[in-house]
């Protein structure tokens, strides 16, 4: 009877996570000013025609090739969604909007109509897809701990790695990373003899990840790697937080489990970050954010597994055969 309860409980949510997924569809209104532009136009005299299609064409020209310039910088540059974005993408952003418009508050696009009104007010719509994905990386980590029964380091620390290699890009977020895990392994081998206190301890592994790390960015630097150029030292600071944690437990568990729990984490943060990266994710959930309910019933469901996660079907693969 509690069980039937449940799975009432559980088709309920889902029906109104649903429900919120229908647009409330509007029209958009047709701008005016390119009219307004011609008609002044149509009233130049006769004798300037010639000189002012020659500085239309020169305006033009010169638009263009900055529009050019413009468009290879930000090709180059690799914006940073963990930064507010700029006018132009501001502008571009509100544009989406009008393939939803939603003008008027109701009770299916209170999401969409919060999301919209809050980029129109200045809220960085870069901010608001990382809080509105947040969830979802969160939702991975439950079903690869649960279902698929593989450990991770917390359950924020994939998704802060995420954000870290988003914000200083993949290439050098591998690179740094790459230094953490080979100063982690140096920082084991050094101190796992050395008798003192725990937290004195995890102290001085710090001295070799702020080393390491140093030494990936001169590195990043000699390569060419203009991205380091503008890096903070915030996603810095998560990826040595990220390392931390990796000696704290290699100083408590064997090199094969900690190997496994790094992997882990590292996996999910890749997919985290391809998440956060891909322009389709980003304008979904911009135009739908009503999908971040979608995970109430996703949880429920991964929270009311309790069979054999896959790793342990994996391993007792060969015994139910024999």
């Amino acid at each position: 009877m509690k069980n039937t309860k449940n799975v009432k409980v559980g088709n309920m949510v889902c029906c109104m996570a649903i429900l919120f997924l229908f647009p409330v569809v509007g029209m958009a209104q047709t701008p005016t000013g390119d009219f307004q532009f011609q008609f002044n136009s149509a009233q130049a005299p006769a004798d300037n025609v010639s000189t002012t299609s020659t500085s239309s064409v020169e305006s033009a020209t010169a638009s263009t090739t900055a529009a050019g310039i413009i468009l290879q910088r930000d090709l180059n540059a690799q914006a940073d969604i963990t930064q507010p974005e700029n006018l132009d993408d501001k502008v571009a952003i509100i544009s989406l909007f009008e393939d939803r418009p939603e003008t008027h508050l109701g009770f299916f696009n209170v999401m969409a109509y919060w999301v919209q009104e809050s980029v129109r007010a200045g809220v960085p719509a870069n901010t608001i897809f990382l809080i509105l994905l947040t969830p979802f990386l969160a939702l991975l980590v439950s079903f690869v701990r649960t279902v698929v029964g593989l450990p991770t380091l917390d359950m924020l620390v994939p998704i802060a790695l995420a954000f870290a290699l988003v914000a200083v890009g993949i290439t050098v977020g591998l690179l740094v990373l790459s230094a953490i895990i080979l100063a982690s392994y140096i920082a084991k081998r050094s101190l796992l003899k050395l008798k003192i206190m725990f937290y004195p301890k995890r102290s001085l592994s710090m001295l070799f990840l702020a080393l390491a790390v140093f030494a990936a960015l001169t590195v990043g630097v000699v390569l060419e790697f203009e991205r380091i150029l503008s890096v903070s030292i915030f996603p810095i600071l998560i990826l040595m937080l990220l390392g931390d944690m990796i000696v704290s437990v290699q100083l408590h568990k064997s090199s094969s489990e900690t190997f496994l729990i790094t992997g882990t984490t590292i996996a999910i943060g890749l997919i985290g970050y391809v998440a956060a990266t891909s322009l389709t994710i980003q304008n979904i959930v911009i135009l739908y954010p009503e999908i971040v309910l979608l995970v109430i019933p996703l949880n429920i469901l991964v929270g009311r597994y309790f069979g054999l996660r896959i790793s342990e079907l994996l391993r007792f693969n060969k015994v139910t055969v024999d």
